[in-house]
């Protein structure tokens, strides 16, 4: 199957393109004005046509475009996608609000065209291990998580255009990696609320420190933190049980190694062992290892090829997506701050 991609920045050239080959798709059309990023792109895939717009990635005979641009874009490219009757997946967040990403939904729904977003922490070592760990009950009764994405950079990067954005334009961490702890929240523990917001913009530029609380339904509460301003930042994840608690300190090596220009050739990906985070269960002064599973970042689309080759669902739904708009969405209107 033929992909393009709109935007060959992080996400595009290091998230998306890597794992469309691994699941099998061609990068066949890559979309970017830059002349730095066109030249990555001719290197990566020299056989892919580069266009500057989307009018003419949408020209190209394509069965799925990948909306990899800023944020405050995703909305236009993704329409017009959705028009010329191509399976679109837009990079998270779908929309900057619950009403934009609905309305993307609505629209691809009218013209019966395939429509998700890319949640790839879903696939991260830790959230497979997380999942495991309940399936196999080994933390008995699972009343609490703390998950976290915590980082110490105090000043702000003049060159990241998140860090530079309001929420209006699509910046900011609320947008960016509280939507990836709200998605592994709800995918782990289901349906919640959100009963407690603090969004902050500590450098004074966008939102850097959001802490939300969910309460799922399950009976587990949620505490994500998202800080680019933490000093000492905690384990990204505990998982705390009445049989005792599950520790995984560090994400899996999986955007590590794509960083450093990992490109797998199709059906292929990162040897499992060079992919897993460290995870141990502690008992009070006693702790063990806990075998954790790989990172797979191209389930993804595999899962994507599959519902476009035989009407399998895709592997982000509507009303999954929408949920983890909805809550953020309103930690702006409850925030404390």
């Amino acid at each position: 199957m033929r992909a393009g991609i709109v935007g060959y920045g992080l996400a595009g050239r290091y998230f998306h393109a890597t794992t469309l080959v691994s699941a099998g798709f061609d990068v066949a059309a890559i979309c970017t004005r830059s002349l730095e990023r066109k030249a990555a792109a001719h290197q990566d895939f020299p056989s892919a046509i580069l266009v500057n717009s989307i009018d003419e990635l949408v020209a190209e005979e394509l069965d799925l475009i990948v909306i990899a641009s800023t944020n405050d874009v995703h909305a236009e490219h993704a329409r017009a996608s959705i028009d010329a009757g191509i399976a679109t997946v837009v990079d998270k967040p779908m929309g900057r609000d619950y009403y934009e990403t609905l309305a993307l939904f609505d629209h691809a729904d009218m013209r019966g065209v395939p429509l998700t977003v890319f949640f790839n922490r879903l696939w991260d070592s830790d959230s497979l291990t997380i999942k495991k760990a309940l399936r196999e009950g080994v933390l008995g009764n699972v009343f609490r998580c703390d998950s976290r994405f915590e980082r110490f950079r105090p000043d702000v990067n003049p060159d990241a255009w998140r860090e530079n954005s309001s929420i209006e334009a699509g910046g900011g961490l609320l947008l960016d990696l509280q939507t990836h702890l709200v998605s592994t929240a709800l995918d782990w523990f289901g349906p919640a609320e959100l009963v407690h917001a603090s969004v902050r913009d500590i450098r004074g530029v966008a939102d850097d420190d959001v802490v939300l609380v969910l309460q799922h339904e399950s009976g587990v509460d949620s505490y994500l933190s998202a800080s680019a301003i933490i000093g000492a930042p905690g384990p990204k994840l505990r998982l705390n049980g009445d049989k005792g608690s599950l520790v995984i300190k560090d994400l899996d090596h999986q955007e590590e190694l794509l960083r450093k220009g990992f490109i797998p050739r199709a059906g292929e990906w990162i040897a499992g062992d060079e992919i897993k985070s460290e995870a141990r269960i502690f008992k009070g002064a006693d702790s063990f290892s806990y075998p954790s599973e790989p990172g797979s970042y191209p389930s993804f689309y595999s899962r994507v090829r599959e519902s476009l080759e035989i009407g399998s669902p895709l592997p982000i739904s509507r009303e999954f997506a929408l949920s983890v708009a909805r809550i953020i969405d309103k930690a702006r209107e409850i925030s404390i701050r």
